[in-house]
């Protein structure tokens, strides 16, 4: 299993949710941790940004990260709504 490298900006965003959000935040990194590929993530790339991906903790929020060297940077955990594009 790759190892799991936090971003500041994907600590401090963690740390402002409420617990449940928390709790389905951090099944969602298990997963992914485990098998980046489990379909319940429904993990896919993110279009414009090259080499990152996101998966799903829930329908509304997000889990962001890339591959780093043998290891799995989390990037940030947020609402689906501030990954979309501005018109």
């Amino acid at each position: 299993m790759p190892d799991l490298e936090f971003t500041s900006l994907y600590k401090r965003r963690r740390k402002n949710k409420s617990k449940q959000m928390r709790d389905a935040i951090d099944e969602c990194v298990r997963k992914l941790h485990q098998n980046p590929r489990h379909p319940g993530l429904h993990s896919h790339r993110v279009n414009g940004a090259k080499g990152v991906w996101e998966s799903y903790v829930d329908e509304a929020n997000r889990v962001t990260w890339q591959y780093g060297e043998g290891s799995i940077i989390l990037r940030n955990n947020c609402n689906h709504d501030i990954l979309k594009r501005r018109p």
